[in-house]
């Protein structure tokens, strides 16, 4: 009896034990993660002045990594609690999925395609699409770009905008920003395509280019999270120190900080 009571105990114990390890953990969402690792992971763009661009300490500097630095207080009560990875357009929203990134601040608009894939935050910027164009060119409508060579970048909305204005462009496709103002200097392409923020920085290092005065198009910049319920309390966090940084006069002292005051929206 003694030993057939022992049996019934192992047996107990050891369905105990194989229950509990069949049992799945609830994952942590993304704010739990934030907090065990003592960092954010933010994907941005090294190459947009005055965004996100190389300081000439070789680190990142520009508004939106200032606005990175403002989240991360807000979670972590250390705006240094920063790790940056860089990002292109097209491949951005792979990366964030992928989980090599928190969260995306890279230039990026609200569309609705994209809130398909990808759960935003409120707006942090307004931009416009325009184009660049040789300081000597002899365009300077949206309308002379029809039968013209215009290049966009991989990844963006600027395509859908230019069919809009000039659907008779010829609209060739570049992997970076960078490599469509390469092919403007080297007169590969009549004019390059994009928002107003992403060609400032090209016209204030470049007195041979400059932007249309021209916008066609209104783009809310907001910063990027991995749909899913996972985020929801870290977008809430995230809107809470937007909304604050709007209310109190923050966003306004940085965008002081990085931009003219003709281009403050």
């Amino acid at each position: 009896m003694k030993r057939f009571l022992i049996n019934i105990s192992l047996i107990l114990m050891i369905t105990i034990v194989l229950v509990g390890c069949g049992k799945k953990q609830a994952p942590m969402d993304l704010y739990d993660s934030i907090q065990q690792r003592g960092k954010l992971v933010v994907g941005i763009e090294n190459n947009i002045q005055p965004f996100s661009f190389k300081g000439p300490d070789g680190k990142p500097q520009g508004f939106e990594i200032d606005i990175a630095k403002q989240i991360a207080k807000a979670i972590l009560t250390d705006e240094n609690a920063v790790e940056y990875v860089i990002v292109e357009p097209a491949t951005r929203i792979s990366m964030l999925n992928s989980g090599k990134a928190d969260m995306l601040i890279a230039t990026m608009t609200i569309t609705k395609s994209r809130a398909n894939v990808v759960d935003f935050s409120e707006p942090y910027y307004y931009a416009g699409q325009t184009i660049l164009v040789k300081r000597n060119s002899k365009i300077k409508t949206f309308t002379d770009l029809n039968n013209k060579r215009v290049g966009v970048t991989f990844g963006t909305t600027a395509i859908e905008g230019i069919k809009t204005v000039a659907p008779g462009a010829q609209i060739q496709g570049f992997k970076t920003y960078q490599e469509a103002y390469n092919a403007l200097k080297a007169d590969n392409i009549d004019a390059f395509a994009s928002d107003d923020t992403i060609l400032l920085g090209y016209s204030i290092n470049d007195a041979n280019v400059k932007i249309l005065q021209q916008r066609y198009t209104q783009e809310p910049y907001g910063i990027a999270f991995r749909k899913g319920t996972e985020s929801e309390r870290a977008i809430d966090i995230v809107n809470s120190t937007i909304n604050i940084m709007k209310s109190n006069g923050t966003m306004t002292k940085l965008k002081s900080r990085w931009f003219k005051p003709s281009e403050i929206k």
